[in-house]
């Protein structure tokens, strides 16, 4: 893998990470503001407005893996809170969530 492979793969991560805060940012809030609601108000806004957020943070995840698995093994290394949000997204991804 070339040296401008590598900044590709990097910046390809960079963004999904960023598109993924957004993402869990949103669907974190969402269920937040739900906790107080009747359960089948909660089920009305997943059904409905919410299936979008549960979209992107499902598209969001998805790039993360797929962007970290596109990184060189040995080759880079990330920080600690970037392979947190890997874990996240991955664990996101294995409970079935979406």
């Amino acid at each position: 893998m070339t040296h401008h492979d590598e900044v590709v793969a990097t910046d390809r991560l960079r963004r999904a990470l960023l598109a993924f805060q957004t993402a869990r940012s949103l669907y974190l809030g969402a269920h937040r503001r739900l906790r107080a609601l009747p359960q089948t108000d909660v089920e009305a806004f997943w059904d409905g407005p919410g299936r979008r957020v549960r979209e992107t943070m499902h598209a969001a995840a998805t790039e993360v893996v797929a962007a970290f698995g596109a990184l060189p093994g040995a080759g880079l290394l990330i920080d600690v809170s970037d392979r947190r949000l890997v874990t996240q997204a991955e664990r996101y991804l294995a409970e079935g969530a979406a």
